[in-house]
Parts: structure tokens; sequence; C-alpha cells
């Protein structure tokens, strides 16, 4: 059984490595499920309508993470006042660790937080990176992605995983 899910998964790793897209302004976004709330309920960013934020995390309860994103919280208005139909705060975490951070940060706030659980969403987009020694594995890079219907508009991130500087609420909200 273990040798079967072992097989598994090297399947799903190298079915997403093969799809491996980079995101850029005028690339579609990558088609694959998002979880929200719950294992069940599912997302895919690529079948989305109007403009959209994604916000790319390395994970949850991190500190340099968990800072950034209540300025999207306490800025959802602003972006909406922008043309922004939503926020998609997505780390590569489970749903049960994503709906936790959720529940710390804003229980209430109209941003939605998505688990990307497999890390195939952010690797076919090009936007992870190796963090085995601190994370325990890869992770997003730290980005915020601008799409009108699937289609990426824009594209920003940092160089360095623990920066929230062109990633910030405001910087991102003066691009729009």
């Amino acid at each position: 059984m273990a040798a079967a899910l072992a097989q598994n998964l090297a399947n799903k790793v190298a079915s997403a490595a093969q799809s491996i897209v980079p995101a850029k302004p005028g690339s579609k976004l990558p088609s694959y499920p998002l979880k929200k709330n719950n294992p069940d309920t599912v997302v895919n960013l690529a079948e989305s309508k109007g403009k959209i934020l994604i916000v790319g995390v390395p994970g949850a309860f991190t500190p340099p993470c968990s800072s950034q994103v209540p300025g999207y919280i306490q800025d959802y208005e602003k972006f909406a006042a922008k043309g922004v139909h939503h926020i998609y705060v997505v780390p590569i975490n489970d749903i049960f660790t994503v709906n936790a951070w959720k529940e710390k940060l804003g229980k209430d706030s109209r941003v939605e937080f998505l688990a990307d659980d497999t890390g195939n969403f952010t690797r076919s987009a090009g936007l992870t990176f190796d963090a085995t020694g601190l994370l325990g594995g890869e992770r997003a890079q730290r980005y915020v992605i601008v799409a009108q219907d699937g289609v990426v508009q824009s594209l920003v991130k940092e160089d360095e995983a623990p920066s929230v500087t062109v990633t910030a609420s405001d910087k991102v909200l003066a691009s729009l």
C-alpha cells in the first residue's frame, strides 16, 4: 500500500512538472482546483470572471505572511473600488491549516483563503521555491497576480520570501 501511495504521489509530481507554464502578463491562470473552507469545496481560479487578486504566500502562520495578509483584509474596499471582485490568499498548506489561519487573521473578512494543498496551482505557474530547510518542503514564492477573466494582467514577486515590499497591499493598490 505504501508503495502504491508513493507511486501515486510521484505520478502527480511528474504530471505537474510537465505542465509548468510560468505566469506572466497575457498567460492563462493554471487550471487546478484549490480548496475553500473544506476538502470538498473547490475553486478553479482559471475559470474566474472579472478582476481578481491572487496573493501567494509561503505559508500560513509564518510571521511575514501573517503580517502581510492583514493589509489586504483592511484594504478590501479600496481594492473593490478599483474594480477587484475577489482577493484570494493562496498558501501551499492543507485546508485545515488555512482555515485556522483565516480564523486568526480575519474570519469575517471578504478576503478568501484557498488551500493549494498539492502545490499544483503554484508549481504550474512557476512560482515555487525549495523551503525544505525552514518550512519542510516546496512552498509558494511571495507574489501577487492581478488577473482578468482567468488571464494574468500583472505579476509582482519578492526577490526573497521573507520580504514584503512589492507585494504589500499598499504597493499593489497603488499599481492598479
